[in-house]
């Protein structure tokens, strides 16, 4: 099958581009973007991925303000509308490499619509590949570049009209083989065993003149296990990048949970000059169950899954509680992954950020038991 792409001196492999260089059900390549009113009032979430090896192409849209957060799913056959994207009434426009896309959600049976244009400020850095194996099976080979940048256009949740004027923003673009993507994963041993706990830390931020990106997962005893990062300045500044070489971290949790109400980030870059990260959340964090990561979807298959030739589904979240998510009924829902838009200053100069923190499983630096 041939597509577009072919037609060009891009190939990295000898095949088509609608096929991919290895048979795992898990490959996928997916957009990822945010954008966060700087005073709090209203966020969007939107995202596409393709799944080669699964036939799907899917989206979504979340959006968030005054304690609830409103989705919106989409899953449709990848062919033979290959290099499209677009699942139903969602688009995602590539205008300049890199730098600018346009992201649109058409009116429609459920309550969310937007046309915003995504503008990157920083320059975009490429994370360390990242690669693991568990009992003689791959889990991951990835990579994964992220940006921050600006949001204009128009945002409307359940009727009410927000104009975006040069909102933060963040995004992120990852491609390869991940789990808990495609719809199911393979049996190869029993459970892990162990005391098992670990702690992951991602931030993308902007102050001023600079900005950043870093990452750092420990295991339960504080043991560090990677850690990735770097400053970055516009390309016109002319400023290379400064790696960051450590990082000590900080936690203040909401009382009973693990949602993290305030955060205090020392990062250490090769210069061995410190930069004092203060931040807390803009808005609750969101809940991503309702973007089908994890158990999402109605039919809790995640993402990636065949949904047959075009589905369509939305719902509508209590995020009021900054660990709580709840249904309209009030029915609790498990939130399982959680992301937080931040407001943040890095040595006294004052920005947003984008920052999850995980703390599963027990975790002895805050005292957290198993779950």
């Amino acid at each position: 099958m041939l597509t577009d792409l072919d037609d060009t001196l891009l190939h990295q492999a000898p095949l088509p581009f609608a096929f991919v260089g290895t048979s795992d059900h898990r490959f996928y390549d997916r957009y990822w973007f945010e954008a966060a009113a700087p005073d709090g009032s209203a966020g969007a979430l939107v995202s596409m991925g393709r799944y080669p090896n699964m036939n799907v192409l899917d989206g979504f849209v979340a959006a968030q303000t005054e304690g609830k957060q409103y989705n919106v799913r989409f899953s449709r056959e990848l062919r033979p509308a290959f290099a499209e994207t677009r699942v139903g009434g969602l688009s995602v426009s590539l205008v300049e490499p890199l730098k600018v896309l346009r992201l649109r959600l058409e009116e429609g049976d459920h309550p969310l619509a937007c046309d915003l244009t995504w503008t990157g400020s920083l320059p975009a850095r490429l994370e360390d590949h990242s690669f693991s194996r568990a009992q003689g099976r791959v889990v991951s080979d990835m990579y994964r570049f992220a940006q921050v940048g600006t949001v204009s256009g128009s945002l409307s949740i359940d009727g009410r009209d927000f104009a975006a004027a040069d909102w933060f923003g963040a995004r992120d673009h990852s491609w390869g083989v991940r789990p808990g993507v495609g719809g199911f994963e393979p049996v190869t041993g029993g459970a892990a065993g162990g005391a098992g706990g670990r702690l992951f830390i991602w931030l993308a931020f902007r102050v001023d003149e600079f900005g950043g990106y870093v990452q750092l997962h420990e295991d339960h005893m504080g043991r560090r296990q990677s850690l990735d990062g770097a400053l970055v300045w516009p390309a016109e500044a002319g400023r290379p990048e400064l790696r960051i070489v450590d990082m000590e971290h900080d936690l203040t949790f909401h009382e009973g949970t693990r949602a993290f109400s305030h955060a205090r980030l020392v990062l250490t870059t090769e210069d061995e000059q410190r930069w004092e990260v203060e931040a807390e959340p803009l808005f609750t964090a969101w809940a991503y169950k309702g973007t089908g990561y994890g158990t999402g979807y109605n039919d809790e298959k995640g993402l990636g899954a065949y949904r047959g030739e075009y589905l369509e589904e939305t719902d509508v979240y209590d995020v009021s509680h900054p660990e709580i998510v709840r249904n309209l009924d009030g029915d609790q829902i498990p939130s399982g992954h959680r992301e937080q838009p931040v407001r943040l200053s890095v040595n006294g100069k004052r920005g947003f950020g984008h920052l999850p923190i995980m703390v599963m499983g027990p975790n002895q630096q805050y005292g957290l038991q198993a779950q």
